[in-house]
């Protein structure tokens, strides 16, 4: 299973902030890409994404289960330094792009741009 995780770019000369407009079809993200073991079936996108934000935001071991796999796989796999997950950053998973909001997750529909 893939999970792709987008950290996405503020751009200021556009007045375009993602820490506080949230996320934006179009704006610019650095992606970082982990492969886990076996299909994830068991938890859905938004818990993938929400295990992704536990996994980045955490200093220390995450608990067991999905955040605890992505963060190993993060430790293992990813070579640059990245910055913990936050409100305009992305987690794509089982096809799905969930975008993180003040107050949790939201679905971004990237064939429409539109979300729900």
């Amino acid at each position: 299973m893939l999970v792709t995780l987008g950290f996405t770019q503020s751009d200021p000369d556009a007045g375009y902030s993602s820490f506080s407009d949230g996320y934006r079809v179009g704006a610019p993200q650095l992606s970082v890409t982990v492969a886990l073991e076996g299909d994830g079936s068991q938890f859905t996108g938004e818990q993938w994404a929400e295990a992704a934000f536990v996994a980045s935001n955490r200093s220390d071991a995450a608990p067991a289960g999905p955040a605890r796999a992505l963060q190993l796989a993060m430790a293992e796999q990813v070579s640059t330094r990245l910055r913990s997950l936050s409100v305009g950053d992305t987690v794509t998973v089982h096809g799905q792009m969930w975008a993180c909001t003040g107050v949790g997750w939201r679905r971004v529909d990237a064939d429409r741009g539109a979300t729900f």
